[in-house]
């Protein structure tokens, strides 16, 4: 018999699989001498480490932070007033129970050591002398600080290196979430052709394709768009600049990076023709996209080297005549849209066998450009894609 949750639960993840993560995270704690794991969760788009650990998420810029305790269970630090509104409400937690909450805000300076005071009290009142931390980097730093100054006898470590190796590694429950997320994807870029017409300005595509991601599940979404008269190089924008308006004949780059039911993250990019069938030079550009993203996805092999697979790959794109990549391309994705191992020179995570990585393939020079996007699944076999959605240039 399936677990009934709460009917405001939406997809919540099964209460094993937070159970699995928790004794994975217990064993480092014990095998790292750590008495105490915290990580704080300011945005949806990354605040993958708390979701991990507890199925619950914060609002964009209403910070919560969870802490598991060595042979406990995770602890709710909430923005929130105290004690009848707590945020998340403990009716609707998954694993572990409230600790503290007040009424901190970024925007209010008078609170910058309110959410560190919670969580001091709570370590000085359980002894709590070696403090991992996940997520460091995206630690506010007032929160660090006052843990810092007032837990002088204890030491804190950067504990991000271990909880990304756990997290990259998708569990059998988390790869059916991630092609639960492809499969709304598919769906909704299938319908994309129908408004993505002369005189609709971008924005208003981003806004009807939101509206259907979310409607079939999708939880979090950011959608880059780029657009130009067909024959001319075009660059991806995010949605403050999503402005411009299609006319017949022009080029539209729509990807979606998007979690679907349960919070997990894939990425599917198309390109489309607006009111005229592609041109044989579109054609043969989105060819070209297809032989690169097979050439890369075909190095993505378990154990080897991110760096490794960026150099060689960025030497197919000169020798092919493209601009070489230097930014963010090929990536993990899970709980954060963006999470580790990513193709970059300085990545030492090794590639391994169920981490699910993003791969935007971007044909770039000075006449053209060409896009592609899907999010794969690496198998002992090799990258096996999650999307359904032909990797064809769509007529609007």
């Amino acid at each position: 018999m399936s677990p009934e949750f709460h009917e405001r639960l939406k997809s919540p993840v099964p209460t094993e699989e937070l159970e699995r993560r928790s004794r994975a995270l217990q064993a480092v704690l014990e095998r790292e001498n750590i008495d105490c794991l915290l990580a704080q969760n300011l945005t949806q788009y990354m605040g993958g480490c708390n979701r991990w650990m507890t199925d619950t998420t914060a609002e964009n810029n209403y910070p919560q932070s969870s802490f598991l305790p060595r042979g406990g269970e995770v602890r709710y630090i909430a923005c929130s007033g105290p004690p009848l509104d707590l945020y998340p409400p403990p009716h609707l937690l998954r694993i572990g129970q409230p600790w503290a909450a007040a009424p901190y805000f970024s925007v209010f300076n008078f609170t910058n050591d309110w959410e560190g005071r919670l969580f001091v009290k709570w370590a000085k009142e359980n002894n709590a002398k070696r403090i991992g931390v996940a997520g460091l980097q995206m630690m506010q730093w007032n929160y660090y600080e006052y843990i810092a100054a007032h837990l002088p006898e204890a030491e804190i470590v950067d504990v991000s290196s271990y909880f990304d190796e756990l997290r990259a590694v998708k569990s059998q429950s988390e790869i059916d979430f991630l092609r639960r997320s492809a499969a709304v994807q598919d769906k909704a870029m299938g319908y994309l052709g129908a408004f993505a017409l002369s005189g609709a300005r971008e924005y208003e595509i981003r806004s009807q394709v939101m509206r259907l991601l979310t409607d079939w599940g999708a939880e979090e979404m950011i959608v880059t768009i780029g657009s130009a008269p067909r024959g001319e190089s075009f660059a991806l924008l995010p949605s403050f600049y999503q402005n411009r308006e299609l006319a017949a004949g022009d080029l539209l780059y729509v990807k979606l990076q998007s979690s679907g039911p349960g919070g997990l993250f894939t990425t599917l990019g198309r390109m489309f023709s607006v009111g005229r069938e592609p041109s044989a030079a579109l054609i043969a550009g989105l060819e070209a996209a297809r032989a690169a993203q097979e050439k890369l996805t075909g190095m993505l092999e378990i154990g080897m080297s991110p760096a490794d697979i960026y150099a060689r790959y960025n030497d197919y794109l000169a020798a092919a005549g493209w601009r070489k990549e230097t930014g963010l391309f090929a990536h993990g994705q899970g709980y954060d849209h963006v999470e580790r191992p990513s193709l970059q020179s300085g990545e030492t995570l090794p590639l391994a066998k169920d981490m699910c990585l993003a791969v935007n393939t971007n044909l770039v020079s000075a006449a053209a450009a060409f896009y592609l996007a899907d999010s794969f699944l690496l198998k002992a076999r090799g990258a096996q894609k999650l999307h359904d959605t032909p990797p064809v240039v769509v007529r609007t």
